[in-house]
């Protein structure tokens, strides 16, 4: 299994969607679109939405993606909880990346990172370029 630890804000819609003309979860068929191929990858959240919204309601917001959300990653920094995930998946997961655009919340340890854009996203060629290099197992 590949897990795709994921951040809402800045990577499936822009930090401030009202204020750009956009709505929440707008680049959703970016990822859904790119995944779609790839049958053993599965979603954890691990954005700071896990801490406003069930499990049930974050499969919810995923619209076509629920059924790979396996889980929200434990309240912890983000980095911090990414790692907690894959301890306890250890053996299982063959390969892993976290989609973020705060870069701050990494100190650079062995979570595999795409850093984006927090106004593009996933909209962003580049990223969907890096994300489809992970996705067919090339190195980025």
């Amino acid at each position: 299994m590949r897990l795709l630890f994921l951040d809402f804000d800045g990577v499936l819609h822009p930090q401030d969607p009202e204020s750009t003309g956009l709505q929440h979860f707008c680049w959703l068929p970016f990822l859904a679109r790119l995944l779609e191929p790839h049958d053993d990858v599965r979603i954890v959240v691990h954005s700071t939405w896990r801490y406003d919204h069930t499990d049930n309601e974050l499969r919810t917001l995923l619209g076509s993606l629920g059924p790979r959300f396996v889980g929200s990653a434990p309240r912890a920094p983000r980095e911090q909880a990414i790692e907690m995930v894959l301890g306890a998946n250890k053996g299982t997961v063959v390969s892993h990346l976290a989609l973020d655009d705060a870069a701050k919340e990494f100190s650079g340890s062995t979570v595999n990172l795409l850093l984006v854009e927090p106004h593009l996203g996933l909209s962003d060629v580049r990223v969907q370029a890096a994300l489809s290099q992970w996705l067919s197992g090339r190195p980025s």
